[in-house]
């Protein structure tokens, strides 16, 4: 049971996190970092990585009609042979989630810093590593050995900028002082996609995305991969996949131990019957229909006229902040709490429209950037100035918040998302514009 005096402790934990600013250093050693180099506190290692995650497919029917003696021994051993995967790739395993693990791989470099191996290439033969080695070793030894079970992965690999931090609870039950329970956490797009390409990958595929395809070397391209878009919820995830794609020495070995074809007689069927109880459905809801049409189309017009005025007051919300533009006398005559009111109700209103934060922010950045600074606000200026760097086709700079920013020893996260933008999004941008706003940047160090 929590005391009040243990909630205001973690209370103050809590206050203490959120209030200590972010730094981010960034990282390009060969191997993420381990968790004994973290800190306890908001300092993040940025990295750039290929993630992959493996799946047991169907392993909640696996672990329901097995014994768990039988589990025990599927989960070894699929450990063990994805743990060699990633290691013998020049990677290395940093989740691990029962029937799911999870891979880091980062980049080898020559002495002169040139690229010796990309990581991409060491997730993608990591993959097929674990695919080779699950059809003809591991499923092999479960067939024999533990009750002719054999199973099936789904692989996803993603790559990109990821931010690594270390989390964790103080205190075992008797030493409050001793921190027992630490992990990471890997914050960033490339982690998250990389898990639903996993969960979108079907028995023995590998799912990649575009970006890994992209830069992958022309030797394990080959034939192998399909383009696709594959859906989870309303999002689309559109990638290559690649079925049963083997290491090369596999002809040399037995054969592979797969699930059988199965009798899709049953299925057909139990389709046909559903396609019957659907059709009759459908009828009965036409007639429905029908007698909803009309009461639809009156709440759709006063829709139309609500869509209407929203759109109008959102124009005059985004006029307040563009009048105000490199306008001093009419940012000053109001007070932050005033502009982060505008702010918020520009996204409230934007978000009922069915405009998503990302647009909305792209409107406001170059905003947002003369009004903090204007303000005295460098800390969200100095962020506006990122997300700008990072997303959009053009960068505001403003001087007091990049002296601010030297100040506080933060230029380089500034100059690391314009570096980044220049190698790897020069397709979007106007490449000689943004070097010269990292050659601005550079001059505050």
């Amino acid at each position: 049971m929590i005391t009040k005096s243990d909630f205001e402790n973690i209370d103050s934990r809590i206050k203490k996190i959120t209030e200590q600013e972010v730094s981010v250093i960034e990282d390009k050693s060969e191997l993420p970092p381990v968790l004994d180099e973290l800190e306890d506190n908001n300092k993040t290692y940025s990295i750039i990585a290929s993630i992959l995650f493996i799946d047991i497919r169907k392993s909640t029917y696996l672990t329901e009609n097995s014994q768990a003696k039988s589990m025990v021994k599927i989960y070894r051993s699929f450990m063990r042979m994805t743990v060699d995967c990633v290691r013998k790739n020049g990677g290395v395993t940093r989740q691990f989630l029962g029937d799911r693990i999870m891979g880091v791989f980062m980049d080898s470099y020559y002495e002169d810093g040139s690229v010796k191996e990309k990581a991409v290439d060491k997730a993608v033969n990591a993959a097929r590593a674990m695919q080779t080695l699950n059809d003809y070793s591991l499923n092999k030894h479960l067939k024999e050995n533990v009750n002719g079970k054999i199973i099936e992965c789904g692989i996803g690999i993603d790559y990109g900028k990821i931010l690594v931090t270390k989390v964790g609870m103080y205190g075992t039950e008797g030493n409050a002082e001793k921190e027992n329970e630490t992990s990471f956490v890997w914050v960033g797009n490339a982690t998250n996609h990389a898990s639903k390409y996993s969960d979108l990958a079907d028995e023995g595929e590998i799912f990649i995305s575009e970006s890994v395809y992209k830069i992958l070397s022309d030797d394990l391209k080959k034939d192998k991969w399909n383009k696709v878009a594959k859906s989870k919820g309303m999002k689309i995830y559109n990638g290559y996949v690649s079925s049963k794609f083997y290491l090369d020495f596999v002809t040399e070995l037995s054969n592979a131990v797969v699930p059988e074809q199965k009798d899709c007689s049953d299925d057909k069927k139990q389709l046909a019957d559903i396609i019957k109880v659907a059709s009759d459905t459908y009828e009965r809801m036409v007639l429905k229909e029908k007698h909803l049409a009309v009461q639809e189309e009156k709440l759709n017009r006063k829709e139309r006229d609500v869509q209407k005025y929203g759109i109008s007051v959102y124009d005059k919300l985004l006029s307040i902040l563009s009048d105000a533009y490199c306008h001093e006398d009419i940012i000053k005559g109001s007070d932050i709490d005033y502009w982060q009111h505008v702010v918020r109700q520009i996204y409230s209103l934007g978000s009922i429209l069915g405009r998503d934060k990302e647009s909305i922010r792209d409107c406001l950045a170059a905003y947002l950037i003369d009004i903090y600074d204007c303000l005295g606000a460098y800390n969200k200026a100095f962020e506006e100035m990122k997300y700008m760097a990072e997303y959009s086709s053009w960068v505001l700079l403003e001087g007091k918040t990049l002296e601010w920013a030297k100040e506080k020893k933060k230029v380089s996260d500034l100059s690391f998302e314009l570096k980044w933008r220049i190698e790897h999004y020069s397709s979007e941008i106007d490449v000689s514009t943004f070097k010269e706003y990292l050659e601005e940047v550079q001059k505050y160090g």
